[in-house]
């Protein structure tokens, strides 16, 4: 009688010490990495580690994060994001094979590979600039760069003496588009009837089309110059032209006073962040990282001494704005004069990171 009432009693018991022994198993199966793994980091740049821009940023934001957590880190230079695609597949696999378990795709194109890699590799993190990529084990990462453009739009736009400002960029994707768009807003906030002429290159490098797109906008009128590409040639050439220049992703305290001041991220930031994430499995990888002014993905430089103080004034305030309200929100026409955004309105998210194919009142494109 006593040994079937202890029976009785036990088994639920051990039922629920299997179930969570189950449980902790399970849980433990799914983090990334384990905390006793030696945990190798790798990273796929489309230029050079040195270039003074774009690659260079993302090498060295990642070697600082991966020293700090005491990280192995390897990387691969001059990767195409087009073209020989077995180029892109052989210095992921090659990195793989060295160890690597955590792998960091830095440039928007290389996104088009992302679910296939994945699928090759379901035991290895992917984090990828673009946003693409369904796997279970890829995510994106990116900063709000588009919060800065805005607000050294407002410099640009008080600065201008000709109302015509020029942008220099390598291709329209989202995210080159809603940069635009932000510079745009910013400088007709500050000079409601000035215009921004693009001019795309179709090259992420390629100096001579650069400063050549410089030369056309000048003589159509642009005296203040910004860019997105991976190496500052449009300040190099405006500066010798004594135009006026907006820096981005880099900045140089060499520049004369016509830099008027540079919309940056701060990758160090961003890739403790993720890193930090990942080695605690604390990263939910169907969610993206997308940091903000706030949690210091972003920061505007240093503005120049040639710009006045109620241009300061403006900048401050706006500043204080989009830390509660996005850039995208409001009232908001497109360039052919449709309504994008209404009052009381915000472009959500997922139309700012994949769906901005459009570009706000004031853009020219110029050929």
């Amino acid at each position: 009688m006593n040994s079937k009432r202890w029976r009785d009693r036990s088994i639920p018991i051990l039922l629920v010490l299997i179930i969570v022994s189950v449980i902790i198993l399970v849980i433990q199966s799914f983090r990334i990495p384990s905390e006793s793994k030696q945990v190798k980091v790798g990273a796929v740049l489309v230029g050079s580690k040195a270039d003074g821009g774009w690659n260079e940023s993302h090498f060295n934001g990642l070697m600082k994060a991966s020293q700090k957590h005491g990280c192995e880190f390897i990387h691969r230079e001059y990767i195409a994001e087009s073209g020989d695609e077995g180029t892109f597949y052989e210095a992921v696999d090659g990195m793989i094979a060295k160890g690597v378990n955590v792998i960091f795709l830095t440039s928007n194109g290389y996104g088009k590979y992302l679910d296939k890699i994945a699928e090759r590799y379901p035991n290895v993190a992917f984090f990828c600039i673009s946003g693409h990529g369904k796997a279970k084990n890829c995510t994106s990462y990116f900063a709000r760069l588009y919060q800065v453009r805005y607000l050294s739009g407002l410099v640009a736009g008080a600065l201008t003496k000709t109302g015509v400002l020029g942008y220099v960029a390598a291709m329209p994707n989202s995210q080159t588009n809603r940069g635009i768009n932000a510079y745009a807003m910013g400088v007709r906030r500050a000079n409601p009837q000035a215009k921004l002429l693009v001019r795309f290159t179709g090259s992420w490098d390629n100096e001579q089309l650069e400063q050549e797109s410089v030369v056309k906008m000048a003589a159509a009128g642009a005296d203040v110059f910004t860019y997105h590409e991976d190496k500052p040639n449009v300040i190099k050439k405006a500066e010798a032209m004594g135009l006026y220049t907006v820096g981005y992703g880099s900045t140089n305290a060499k520049y004369s006073q016509r830099y008027l001041t540079a919309a940056l991220y701060d990758w160090d930031v961003v890739y403790e962040k993720v890193l930090s994430d990942f080695l605690i499995g604390k990263v939910n990888m169907s969610k993206d990282y997308w940091l903000d002014i706030t949690e210091g993905g972003v920061r505007l430089d240093r503005i120049s001494p040639l710009a006045e103080q109620q241009t300061l004034a403006l900048v401050e305030l706006e500043l204080q704005r989009i830390r509660k309200q996005d850039v995208f929100s409001g009232v908001i026409y497109d360039n052919e004069g449709r309504l994008r955004c209404g009052e009381g309105e915000q472009i959500s998210d997922e139309q700012l990171f994949y769906g901005m194919d459009w570009f706000v009142e004031g853009v020219e494109i110029y050929d």
